[in-house]
């Protein structure tokens, strides 16, 4: 009851039905609300006195008078069990000790000077409870939520009982039925966030999924993730990649967990990642939390495509078993993914898996999981595979925003998962589909306008806000992704800050990774050889340049070169010599068969050098040695793909070479 509602009720109790002038008809009119107590005292003196003159001395009547006092006591108590506690007791303990007293009375005699003094005593209390109920100046205490719901707009709503932990106040919350929802609730928040002067990240409404007016206000009063918290290490090394990712913590402590693979028994699905975050929003941070995380792991291999040249997973690379940069190389990894998919699931069924799982790492000693019918096949295991595109908005403008959406949306039953990181998830960097099969999300800091692609609906409207941190809070992220309590999605956690002595702790990890990690297996390292080739076969040698190029160059000179300093002046030319024409070849063009031959040669060189997607640009770098021009190339590259030596891609006028010969 408001305290608008208790005046009004008061006045009218002082109007009543009198209709008298002047000062006795105030007193009356004053005295009214306050004469029940007085009453009720006069009742019982009176009672009791009538009681003595029947009952006096009856013994059968004092055992029956008792009962009914502790019977009279005890239904007051019950009566009173929706009142609040300190009305329960009042009530019980005036009951109690008015019956006592007409009891004493009715068989002993009444003790005037008790029951004169109890009286006053008890109507006065009464009375002092109703004055201070009424009281205007405390008429806004009479409300649980001290007039803060009205303030808001949820006037009608009603508070439960509030659970308090440290940094964090958890209220139940039950809206007016068929007037207001969950909705109602989400709308709300920057306005308690302002009546109770906290930022907006820190009230958030997590809606009970089984009913539209009901659901719990989580207030966070104190931000405790302005402490940095130091990289030092994972969390569980020589682990699986089943076991729990830790990568932070939450505001309230918690530790910032999540899982890749499915879990079949648990009922959790395998996941795909987006890494999402703007410049200066500690998204690279969170990145190497996820990758130091995995691989950690014993039973898991990476694959890496960083345009960015490795600038922050340098010192992880030996631990790494593909890396590659941008262009060429990425465009033969997102080739070998989507070929190893179907392999791997293949290896899966034949195993009887419904789902990866750790024991898919191991030999394949089990009956149960056999691919013989008579008994353990001993098959070599896989390990699960993750495959991270670093930068992804580089390769996304190379390869088309649908790049990945086949990869997505079929990977996670082939134990494979797929990690994109970007800066502006939008609409215009990747498809709707594609995101759509991303289901977690590590979000970072964005631009407000990227909440929306960044985070589902129901994250924003139960109060997460990344777009209030921009680059203002490096590290503050929401995490959504399966295994983790949903009432947790719009909760503001923090990443481990990465540093400078870090990096002698990322090279220990990573040849620990390299020398005890997972191998490539059989089926994933054969499909990616049989479609890109040495792009894979050969990867180890492209993980680290050469700083001894130039010597090695230099080296490889003709024995009869090798005194020539390259840096010394060329001599002028003697006289007669200043117009000296070297020889530019007989000036005869090339047949088609010839032709044809040098851009068959060309393309067994790209395949040789690792360079397995290729289209006409690349191939009209080298036009000098077969005289032709764009078209004429497209075409042949047209009859190359009808002949099988090239396939196609992802991506319109970009080629795949068919490997030749391809060992894993």
């Amino acid at each position: 009851m408001t305290g608008k509602d208790i005046e009004q009720r008061h006045e009218d109790q002082l109007k009543g039905s009198s209709d008298g002038g002047g000062i006795k008809a105030y007193l009356l009119h004053r005295a009214k609300p306050y004469l029940p107590p007085w009453l009720g005292a006069g009742a019982v003196g009176v009672a009791g006195g009538a009681a003595n003159l029947v009952w006096e001395g009856d013994t059968g009547m004092g055992v029956l008078l008792t009962l009914g006092s502790v019977a009279l006591t005890g239904s007051t108590w019950w009566a009173a069990r929706s009142t609040g506690k300190e009305r329960r007791l009042h009530s019980a303990i005036t009951v109690a000790a008015g019956s006592s007293w007409f009891t004493s009375a009715a068989l002993f005699g009444p003790s005037w000077d008790m029951w004169f003094v109890g009286g006053i005593v008890g109507a006065l209390s009464w009375n002092i409870r109703q004055v201070m109920r009424r009281d205007p100046d405390g008429a806004k205490a009479a409300s649980s939520d001290g007039g803060l719901l009205e303030k808001v707009g949820l006037a009608k709503a009603k508070f439960g009982v509030a659970k308090v932990e440290p940094n964090r106040v958890t209220v139940p919350l039950a809206l007016e039925g068929g007037e207001q929802t969950n909705d109602d609730a989400a709308r709300a928040l920057a306005r308690i966030a302002s009546a109770l002067d906290l930022p907006t990240t820190a009230i958030r409404y997590s809606p009970d999924p089984d009913s539209a007016r009901r659901g719990d206000l989580v207030i966070v009063p104190m931000d405790m993730l302005s402490e940095i918290v130091l990289w030092e290490g994972p969390a569980l090394p020589g682990g699986s990649i089943a076991d729990p990712l830790v990568i932070g913590r939450y505001d309230n402590g918690d530790p910032l967990m999540m899982w890749l693979p499915a879990d079949v028994p648990a009922g959790r699905n395998g996941t795909h990642l987006l890494i999402a975050g703007g410049t200066g929003s500690g998204k690279g941070d969170g990145a190497l939390n996820v990758l130091t995380e995995i691989l950690s792991r014993k039973d898991v291999i990476v694959w890496l495509s960083d345009p960015k040249a490795f600038q922050d997973f340098r010192p992880l690379l030996p631990g790494i078993d593909w890396a590659v940069e941008a262009g060429a190389g990425t465009e033969a990894m997102v080739e070998a993914v989507q070929a190893v998919i179907p392999a791997r699931t293949r290896w899966l069924g034949l195993h009887k898996y419904r789902a990866w799982e750790p024991v898919c790492a191991g030999t394949q000693d089990d009956p149960q999981h056999s691919c013989k019918s008579d008994g353990p096949c001993g098959c070599e295991g896989m390990p699960y595979l993750v495959t991270w595109f670093e930068e992804a908005a580089n390769t996304l403008r190379a390869l088309g925003d649908d790049a990945f959406t086949g990869i997505a949306q079929e990977a996670r039953s082939a134990g494979v998962s797929l990690v994109v990181s970007l800066q502006r998830p939008s609409h215009d960097q990747m498809s709707t589909s594609t995101r759509a099969s991303l289901p977690s999300v590590l979000c970072f800091g964005v631009d407000k306008r990227d909440e929306g692609f960044a985070l589902p609906d129901e994250v924003l409207d139960a109060g997460a806000h990344p777009g209030v941190w921009g680059n203002r809070r490096p590290g503050y992220c929401y995490l959504v992704t399966p295994g983790v309590d949903e009432a947790l999605y719009a909760s503001p956690a923090r990443t481990r800050r990465f540093t400078w002595d870090s990096v002698s702790l990322m090279e220990t990890l990573a040849a620990w990774a390299g020398r005890n990690g997972a191998k490539p297996d059989p089926i994933t390292a054969g499909a990616a050889a049989s479609i890109v080739g040495k792009a894979y076969t050969e990867r180890a040698q492209h993980k680290e340049e050469n700083p001894d190029d130039e010597e090695q160059t230099v080296s490889r000179l003709d024995d009869e070169d090798l005194d020539i300093d390259p840096n010394e002046e060329l001599p002028q030319p003697q006289p007669g010599e200043e117009n000296v024409v070297f020889d530019q070849g007989d000036g005869a063009e090339l047949s088609r068969g010839e032709a044809r031959a040098a851009l068959q040669e060309i393309v067994a060189e790209f395949e040789d050098a690792g360079t397995m997607v290729i289209g006409v640009k690349e191939v009209m770098d080298h036009a000098e040695r077969f005289g032709r021009k764009r078209g004429w190339v497209s075409g042949e590259l047209q009859q190359m793909l009808v002949e099988g030596r090239l396939d196609t891609t992802s991506k319109p006028g970009r080629y795949r070479i068919v490997p030749a010969m391809a060992d894993a």
